[in-house]
């Protein structure tokens, strides 16, 4: 971008600090810790079946949208199948909550994407014959993902967009793509989480653009 100076001369604008320049908030690794230990201990508690709780936990159409049981939207976001499908959850949720949490606060991690990752449930559920079940957390991780990516794309300009998008795009394939396709996920809720993110984060990025564009440092070059 340029612009002329009060000699009349062009510069060009070069923005050299963005929002995202700053450290994360000092207690975002406390957060992370702190959702991956949630996520493991509700997953052993439906392992475990303490005190017959397990059948109450995971979301379906029929026991949501029929049954009227709306908590399912939620908890069921906190169980996962097996080990090996919490672990491939849990990481990345730790990743993306540092992230969240250590750039835009608690209001919007865990407040607003835990909100929004019952919606992405339920959408999902709802696009599911009636006894079908879903557990896990990755309508909420790819939610976050979303989010994360669609604020970067908006606020790192820093870098050209072709490379804030390669950026992304490597981040987004190194975090989110499965290593195999299996039978039994849900890839239909990672995509309606994705897309909900990006759409929060678009109306986030709408709503606090003049408090994020405020955090730039830009230096003028003739």
């Amino acid at each position: 971008m340029s612009s002329l100076d009060g000699w009349g001369l062009e510069q060009d604008k070069v923005v050299t600090e963005t929002y995202l320049s700053r450290k994360p908030a000092p207690r975002s690794v406390t957060a992370a810790l702190a959702s991956v230990s949630f996520l493991f201990l509700c997953s052993v508690a439906y392992w475990s079946d303490i005190g017959g709780i397990a059948m109450f936990l995971p979301a379906s159409r029929e026991a949501v949208f029929v049954g009227g049981e709306y908590w399912r939207l939620v908890t069921s976001m906190f169980i996962h199948a097996d080990l090996q499908h919490f672990l491939s959850n849990g990481l990345v949720l730790g990743v993306l909550s540092f992230l969240v949490y250590g750039y835009y606060g608690p209001r919007v991690f865990p407040a607003m994407t835990v909100l929004l990752g019952a919606v992405v449930t339920g959408i999902s559920v709802e696009s599911y014959p009636a006894r079908v079940t879903l557990v896990g957390a990755s309508g909420l991780v790819y939610l976050l993902a979303g989010f994360w990516l669609s604020l970067y794309l908006r606020i790192e300009r820093r870098w050209p967009l072709k490379k804030r998008l390669f950026r992304a795009i490597g981040f987004g394939c190194i975090v989110l793509l499965p290593t195999a396709i299996e039978p039994g996920v849900s890839y239909r809720t990672h995509f309606i989480g994705f897309a909900v993110g990006v759409l929060f984060g678009l109306a986030y990025f709408s709503r606090e653009k003049q408090r994020l564009r405020a955090a730039e440092r830009i230096v003028f070059e003739s």
